[in-house]
């Protein structure tokens, strides 16, 4: 099982989002429908299943925690890992799954889309993981610690969680952004996150170059976005204001946002952070770097060798840094 399988809904999502097309013919409004029409099936409960050997898998609506609880018959390590996706809409159960199949008690939690939450990736509220520490606090007897693990944009809003959660202990983040960027709803546009009722400064993704060609690579698009926004220092995430332990993993050619380098600013804000990059990888360990959708082609990085690598390597990188803190 491939730790960051729920990547590819996320790509071909980001397709229909930000395709040349959508913005040139100004067909948004029907292109963000069909791109959540395409992700009811990651985001619904039924999409995933719960009979797994020697796993207790229960769905749980605690307000705006909706997701699922994993707990291994015979359960390893202590504390609990709670695991998100990306922009597809998933709540990483896959990676949940794998984790709870080593031993480890593990949370997958939909980010948005679900009962009780936004129904798109826009102004998703980071308050929303208090319901979680209340589940956590309620259900789980040795609690302690909690690891948060989130991919791409899990990853951007896993790494703002612990600036604001001090009970966080660890997080690991796949492809991760040291800046916050728009939401990717163009009809209701702004910050993909709020706090407090008040949406945090971001990236404008719409200042981006678009291209034109395909393969389609959005790395350019954020790139540009970032260069010519005079004040992207206030959009960085504030890795100060955490003592997590943090895990970044990251291809060196992720060709849909520049996953390595931000890693290496998120590193400069906080020294004792592990980066842990791969060559001819890319913004998913899977495939030969292309992923086709819908007509359109997107470049994600990688070749099918070095992503077949990162992948194998990654998953070693995620159970030593786990069993370092939870054992």
């Amino acid at each position: 099982m491939k730790v960051i399988s729920t990547f590819l809904a996320f790509i071909v999502i980001l397709g229909i989002i930000f395709g040349v097309k959508i913005y040139k013919e100004y067909k948004y409004k029907i292109e963000v429908e069909r791109m959540y029409d395409v992700a009811k099936g990651v985001s619904g409960k039924n999409s995933y299943s719960t009979n797994i050997d020697n796993i207790n898998i229960k769905y749980v609506n605690n307000n705006t925690f909706q997701g699922f609880h994993l707990i291994p018959k015979n359960k390893l390590f202590k504390g609990v890992i709670v695991c998100y996706g990306g922009s597809e809409g998933s709540p990483n159960f896959n990676e949940a799954l794998r984790l709870a199949k080593e031993g480890y008690e593990t949370l997958s939690v939909f980010m948005f889309g679900a009962k009780n939450q936004q129904k798109t990736l826009v102004k998703i509220p980071l308050e929303q993981f208090e319901d979680v520490l209340d589940y956590i606090h309620s259900n789980i007897n040795e609690n302690t610690p909690i690891t948060v693990l989130g991919a791409s944009k899990g990853a951007e809003y896993a790494l703002n969680l612990a600036t604001k959660y001090k009970e966080i202990d660890n997080l690991v983040l796949i492809a991760p952004s040291s800046y916050n960027f728009s939401g990717l709803d163009f009809a209701n546009y702004g910050s993909s996150w709020t706090w407090k009722g008040k949406e945090l400064p971001f990236i404008d993704l719409k200042r981006g170059d678009f291209s034109y060609s395909e393969p389609i690579s959005y790395k350019a698009t954020y790139e540009t976005a970032v260069e010519r926004d005079l004040s992207a220092k206030e959009k960085l995430i504030p890795v100060k204001k955490t003592k997590a332990n943090i895990l970044l993993i990251s291809g060196k050619d992720d060709q849909m946002w520049n996953s390595f380098e931000m890693s290496n600013i998120i590193k400069s804000q906080k020294d004792d952070v592990k980066i842990c990059s791969y060559e001819k990888a890319g913004h998913i360990f899977f495939g030969d770097g292309e992923q086709k959708f819908s007509g359109y082609i997107i470049k994600t990085g990688g070749t099918k060798s070095g992503n077949k690598e990162a992948n194998k390597k990654s998953i070693k990188e995620i159970n030593d840094f786990l069993k370092m803190y939870h054992k």
